[in-house]
């Protein structure tokens, strides 16, 4: 019977099922796992792919997908002597045969453990911006495992609440009885972070796991990035209400900021090992689409701080999800 069952939601993702799909059962654990997949009307093949490996599939109308409901409709459709909930996108990549043991291990070591989530490492041909980040953000692509737990008051909560509920559903392991006990709320993004803040101030601690790893990172056309960051910062604005969203001056100093983060990119490519195959002039493109991606990435962030003072039909234009759920 299986320990682990693996979610990996589904929508046209026929360009990455060649290389997950095979990856996802090569995996080496000392445990029986399953693998469902939830599939919200792709029309490109992916149906075909899974039905190549054996994979139950879920299938659900494109205008019915969110963040929560759909991982909830998952974790419910689970086996039920399944104990761990592993959670999968479809454009994340197991970069080695141990990402599943890595990823559940600190589940199964520590009861106290709610969930766990992998180390990110970018895919060939990233965007230098994308690229710096993950190297260098400790919680998506460093190389220190951390443990984290509601601190002793609220103001310390307050004060760290980014770092603390920063949990990623990229790649994630849920225990299974606790998400019976805190299912994901119906949300357009976010779930993640939501889900985290519950299940800390319940009394349960949270990993970012650097041995489970995975390869996944976005090259989006510009508009697609402006689409993306305007779903991110109005999901930030309405969960965490960071005041600085409402501050014109902080968005003049982060507009005013960006040729600063446009030269360490272009530092960071010709020095970093990440780009040391990389030929010269190649890496002098790169840096020139770097304005470009963080232009596209601070208005997108600034339009969706201040979406909820807009038209209402507005957010079907400039929302990513918006558009993929009539894809």
């Amino acid at each position: 019977m299986p320990l682990v069952s693996i979610v990996i939601l589904i929508k046209n993702a026929a360009a990455f099922l060649p290389e997950t799909l095979p990856a996802i059962f090569r995996q080496k654990v000392d445990f029986e796992y399953e693998v469902l997949a939830v599939d919200s009307g792709s029309r490109d093949g992916s149906l075909e792919l899974l039905n190549q490996h054996p994979v139950r599939v879920i299938q659900i109308p494109p205008e019915s997908f969110n963040h929560g409901e759909t991982r909830n409709l998952g974790a419910r459709s689970t086996h039920p002597d399944c104990q761990y909930v592993v959670f999968l996108s479809h454009d994340a990549l197991p970069e080695n045969p141990h990402w599943l043991q890595s990823l559940v291990h600190p589940l199964i070591s520590d009861p106290d453990v709610a969930g766990a989530f992998s180390r990110h490492i970018p895919r060939p041909g990233a965007n230098a911006a994308v690229v710096r980040q993950l190297v260098q953000l400790t919680q998506s692509g460093g190389s220190k495992r951390l443990v984290k737990q509601m601190p002793a008051s609220e103001e310390e909560f307050e004060a760290n609440k980014f770092y603390l509920v920063f949990f990623s559903n990229t790649s994630s392991v849920l225990r299974k009885s606790t998400w019976e006990k805190y299912p994901f709320p119906k949300a357009d993004f976010a779930e993640d972070a939501l889900w985290a803040e519950k299940v800390l101030r319940a009394g349960y601690k949270i990993v970012f796991e650097p041995e489970s790893v995975i390869k996944h990172s976005h090259n989006y056309s510009l508009v697609e990035q402006f689409r993306q960051n305007v779903d991110h910062a109005y999901a930030m604005n309405q969960l965490f209400h960071p005041p600085f969203y409402r501050d014109t001056m902080v968005w003049l100093k982060l507009f005013a900021g960006l040729p600063l983060q446009v030269w360490q990119d272009c530092k960071f490519v010709m020095s970093d090992s990440y780009f040391k195959q990389v030929l010269l002039y190649k890496k002098i493109i790169t840096c020139f689409a770097s304005p470009a991606w963080y232009f596209a990435t601070m208005s997108g962030s600034w339009f969706g701080a201040h979406l909820e003072m807009m038209p209402g039909w507005l957010k079907g234009i400039v929302s990513r999800q918006e558009r993929l759920k009539r894809a």
